[in-house]
């Protein structure tokens, strides 16, 4: 070893052996903590607003703090001091709200870092592809950016556990491309009967006309039933390119932010579990589509390392791009913002881990259960 550093430095044998030997004695100097620059209080009223609001990323919690969170919060009379939000409430003028809203996303992620870690979900995909009539059904890209709201993406996501085999359910899901707008539903399989009664479902949902939908290659949608469905509601059908994973880039992401999260990855069955799958859909869409911000590509650019580098616009709701649109209608938008101005994030909130609870009851993977259990403990609030 003494050979080895003498010759990588240059240094002499005996000069080797004191740097080492000043190296070993050097007494360690410990850094002197950082000062926090906001109070513990304000701390953890913030990690209470972030899991009442749903558990957004930091960038998109600083949106929904700017876009009147805490302010929802104080006046239904959700938010409180105490951990897991237990205490006194916290009023509207209350300095650690007004040290909250000087929080910069890096900050927030410092202070969420290991709370963060207790709500991780268990996540798993399987899929199926098939060709059928793929002649017929024109290729689309859904990444590819429009002008206005109406061009959809769509897939379906199985609820079986660990393997496809037998009867379970399935969840047909669909988000537009340009506002993130998602509307979900469980079906009871994916025959062409339930597809197209899920379509008739989600599709009159969207507070604006469809005027296209992608598709994966899926047998469930390149079909004949589903091409004549399309031209009797007067959309255009589009499919996915084989290989070409980011075609449907949209709904993927929807997938695991909506379905994989927020019903786990488990085997569902029956007509109960069905129904309470729904019922959850409902509380998880409102929260999805009216309060959570999100971030849309809006172009490319290289840096100086040659990389490519995406441009992103300010974080805003579903909703606020929905309203902000010219193809929406007076009346639509007059109903969209009677709904918004009667949301609670915290009555929201409560009720998913409440219909989250009652779904634990009805998973067939039986060992999974006491893990399940222990994260939707970890993620209750009072």
């Amino acid at each position: 070893m003494l050979d080895r550093l003498c010759e990588d430095t240059g240094w002499s044998r005996d000069n080797a052996r004191r740097q080492l030997k000043r190296f070993l004695t050097r007494p360690v100097r410990k850094r002197k903590p950082k000062p926090l620059k906001y109070s513990e209080r304000a701390r953890r009223i913030m990690a209470n607003a972030w899991i009442l609001s749903g558990c957004a990323c930091s960038s998109y919690f600083v949106s929904q703090i700017a876009d009147r969170l805490l302010e929802r919060l104080v006046a239904h009379g959700e938010l409180r001091d105490g951990p897991k939000n237990s205490g006194a409430l916290v009023a509207g003028d209350d300095n650690a709200l007004v040290e909250i809203r000087q929080m910069s996303a890096a900050t927030i992620d410092r202070y969420l870092k290991s709370l963060r870690k207790e709500l991780q979900p268990l996540a798993r995909s399987a899929t199926k592809t098939t060709w059928a009539l793929r002649g017929e059904i024109p290729f689309g890209k859904s990444y590819e950016r429009h002008s206005g709201p109406g061009y959809l993406s769509t897939d379906t996501v199985a609820h079986c556990g660990p393997s496809l085999k037998g009867e379970h359910l399935w969840t047909l899901n669909s988000t537009d491309t340009f506002s993130g707008w998602t509307e979900t539903i469980t079906i009871k399989n994916r025959a062409r009967k339930w597809i197209i009664e899920g379509h008739d479902e989600i599709l009159g949902d969207f507070p604006f006309e469809v005027l296209s939908v992608n598709y994966d290659g899926g047998s469930e949608f390149i079909n004949r039933d589903m091409i004549d469905y399309a031209a009797l509601h007067n959309y255009q059908m589009t499919r996915s390119r084989p290989y070409h994973s980011n075609d449907n880039a949209h709904i993927e992401q929807k997938n695991g932010a909506v379905v994989r999260k927020y019903a786990f990855r488990f085997r569902y069955e029956g007509q109960a579990t069905q129904d309470l799958l729904n019922r959850l859909w409902y509380w998880v869409n409102l929260r999805k589509n009216y309060l959570v911000p999100t971030k849309k590509c809006i172009g490319h650019t290289k840096s100086s390392s040659g990389r490519t580098r995406g441009l992103y616009d300010k974080p805003k709701t579903p909703y606020r791009r929905v309203i902000e649109t010219a193809a929406v209608s007076a009346q639509d938008k007059e109903r969209l913002q009677k709904i918004y101005a009667g949301l609670n994030d915290a009555k929201i909130t409560r009720q998913i881990n409440g219909l989250q609870q009652q779904l634990l009851e009805h998973i067939k993977d039986k060992d999974m259960i006491g893990y399940i259990n222990e994260m939707v403990k970890a993620a209750k609030v009072a």
